[in-house]
């Protein structure tokens, strides 16, 4: 073999190292991408997951968010702050599921779905609209508002409360049966 034959053999190796070492490359920075998003998404379900918290340990917090969005009970001036601070949680948490979502880190229609309909739900209360009503103005992004302006008006907001119109349930009671069948005994 001549040094010239040798010379294009070595090239022909390296050629090949090259796209190896670019295919090794492709794989890591996939597998990178999929880890930042996985990260994404705990992140976003830390956040939810304090505001849900917060309302399932806190009896006062339960209260203040079903009461006071609904109007049922007056509110003084701290529960009004204390309410809207609760607002401004939902909304900032809902912003970045929406913000992730437009940055292609989440599935289009992930904010639609999940932190969108909540925060629909909350905002279609009587103090929700009103609080929103102010924020939209001063808070958030134009693109975000007009998201949520656009979910609101489809006037399909989930219920705050699914069970709200069920019968309170009574310690010691029997569950309701469904016409027709049988009560267990």
């Amino acid at each position: 073999m001549s040094l010239e034959h040798a010379f294009f053999v070595s090239q022909i190796i390296a050629a090949i190292a090259v796209v190896v070492s670019l295919v090794f490359v492709g794989r890591e920075i996939r597998a990178n991408t999929q880890a930042i998003q996985r990260g994404e998404h705990n992140s976003t379900m830390e956040q939810w997951t304090v505001i849900r918290m917060a309302m399932a340990k806190d009896r006062d917090i339960a209260e203040l968010m079903a009461h006071g969005l609904d109007e049922s009970r007056a509110l003084d001036r701290a529960d009004q702050l204390r309410l809207e601070q609760m607002l401004a949680e939902i909304a900032w948490a809902a912003f970045h599921i929406w913000d992730r979502t437009q940055r292609g880190i989440f599935p289009q229609g992930t904010f639609e779905f999940t932190g969108g309909a909540l925060l629909g739900a909350v905002l279609a209360t009587k103090r929700g609209g009103a609080w929103w009503r102010g924020a939209r103005q001063f808070t958030f992004l134009p693109g975000f508002v007009a998201d949520v302006d656009g979910l609101l008006g489809q006037g399909k907001a989930m219920p705050l409360i699914f069970a709200a119109a069920a019968a309170p349930v009574v310690a010691g009671a029997t569950a309701p049966t469904a016409p027709g069948a049988r009560a267990a005994t």
